[in-house]
């Protein structure tokens, strides 16, 4: 109960500072039409010269796969590593490890905390314009879409923040993860269907994207896809698997983790 009070806290001391402050939702807002806006236009224009018909999909199939990608996005839960990376660098780690209060906890809820409000805000409205100017595809009107989107986007982001987190526990023993993040970062950009959508990958590149860990982290934009009304619960037990794993690994790092830093930090 104590750590649901202090994640509450949390999240609403952040998005209440995001109100009165709103520069990251402007940022954010104009991140998302300077991308998903400019993608979604030139994909229009290769499905109309393609006759409408693009390796067996439309043009409104693509177009919110491509936009529930930005859309999930717009969290930034990859900027964790970083943060992670930071308060090593910063050497603040050993002044949050004192605290009575996980730290791993904590900087989870931040993150969550620190793209929560902009999210909310702009798929509001975003998802309500691309109704208006596209329509709504057949397969997101089935009657377990939203309860099972639901589930994969949980699923998505804990599995997003497991996996930048091993990334930034990493600095414990590597000075500059950067590399490391890019890798990682780029990865998941890639198998998560950002400027390719997932109906468009060629077959080697989409059992990649469907059994590796940086392609499940997105597993949110293979829900509208024609088939995910007979393999959504495959999908989301690969999410389930490598959050297990992810987990486990998790523990193992931060216990080392720690115990270099009482080390070394005495």
């Amino acid at each position: 109960m104590k750590g649901i009070r202090l994640s509450k806290k949390i999240v609403a001391t952040l998005v209440k500072d995001q109100v009165n402050y709103p520069s990251r939702l402007i940022i954010d807002t104009f991140g998302l039409i300077a991308r998903c806006g400019i993608l979604l236009i030139l994909y229009w224009y290769i499905f109309k010269i393609n006759g409408g018909v693009l390796n067996g999909t439309t043009f409104i199939f693509t177009a919110w796969s491509i936009f529930f990608y930005f859309s999930f996005s717009v969290l930034r839960l990859r900027d964790i590593s970083r943060l992670i990376m930071q308060d090593i660098q910063s050497g603040n780690i050993e002044v949050l490890f004192s605290k009575p209060m996980s730290y791993l906890f904590y900087r989870i809820w931040w993150q969550v905390g620190l793209g929560v409000y902009s999210f909310v805000v702009i798929n509001f409205f975003a998802t309500i314009i691309l109704i208006l100017m596209l329509g709504i595809p057949s397969t997101m009107t089935i009657g377990i879409f939203i309860p099972t989107y639901i589930l994969t986007f949980i699923f998505s982001a804990v599995l997003s923040l497991l996996l930048y987190t091993v990334v930034g526990l990493l600095s414990f023993w590597i000075d500059d993860i950067n590399p490391i993040y890019w890798i990682v970062d780029k990865a998941v950009m890639i198998l998560g269907g950002s400027y390719l959508p997932i109906a468009l990958f060629p077959v080697l590149m989409y059992k990649i994207a469907l059994y590796s860990p940086f392609g499940a982290t997105l597993f949110v934009t293979h829900t509208v896809s024609e088939s995910w009304k007979t393999n959504w619960y495959q999908l989301v037990g690969i999410q389930f698997i490598w959050i297990v794993i992810f987990v486990i690994l998790t523990f193992i790092m931060f216990k080392k983790a720690k115990q270099r830093v009482s080390v070394n930090g005495g």
